[in-house]
């Protein structure tokens, strides 16, 4: 299917957007952050969700003594990898759209607080490899999300201008970050961030398709 989408490319956020990832996340801390005798809550979910590891260790090191930061790392990572394995799940509405952006001759990236080893993982569980141009993972930045330094980094791999591209993002955090680059902004509800702390996006869905990313579409 050939698709006409505007802009000149489409940047993709990976956890909570392509892939339903944030709740394997929060019990991989759950689960260690427990054995230490801590409840993760509510208020820690908004607080973490869409950061790097480093931000979330350093929320969770004002709640308890976490110990060793490496040995904890480790442990959390294990954790995640295990539910991973047998837990991931890919939101079908943006791997569709991915894939009709792809069709239509647009580059497509992705931007995530993750690690790009960990993006790739999603994707070729997806079988999306072949059809994202670039990769933009937390260690490939300086500055995180919020700052607009991942999406920034996205649009100059892809040899694209930052305003021209569309941004699908989950997190308000991530919002913040594409809207800094200058990218027109879709959020898409995950049920994990309320629509209101996604307001500044240039259009909030619940579901995502391809018409998102038509002109006629957006407020702003």
């Amino acid at each position: 299917m050939t698709v006409a989408v505007p802009g000149e490319a489409v940047v993709f956020d990976c956890d909570g957007t392509l892939a339903d990832t944030e709740p394997i996340s929060d019990r991989a801390w759950a689960d260690v952050l427990g054995v230490l005798g801590y409840e993760p809550t509510s208020e820690d979910r908004l607080a973490t969700v869409g950061r790097p590891y480093a931000a979330t260790f350093a929320h969770f090191a004002t709640r308890v003594d976490l110990g060793d930061p490496a040995a904890f790392r480790q442990r959390v990572r294990a954790r995640f990898q295990e539910r991973f394995a047998s837990e991931l799940r890919l939101f079908d509405d943006a791997v569709e759209v991915l894939r009709a952006v792809a069709a239509g001759g647009l580059p497509v990236a992705v931007a995530s607080s993750s690690t790009r080893a960990h993006v790739h993982r999603v994707l070729e569980r997806a079988d999306l490899t072949d059809l994202v141009t670039a990769v933009v993972g937390a260690d490939d930045v300086q500055q995180h999300k919020p700052h607009p330094e991942p999406y920034l980094l996205a649009a100059a791999k892809m040899s694209v201008t930052a305003r021209h591209c569309r941004a699908v993002e989950d997190t308000e955090v991530g919002v913040a970050s594409a809207r800094a680059a200058g990218m027109h902004t879709i959020a898409v509800l995950r049920g994990h961030v309320p629509a209101a702390a996604l307001g500044h996006a240039d259009r909030i869905v619940e579901s995502l398709t391809i018409a998102d990313l038509e002109p006629l579409t957006w407020t702003s």
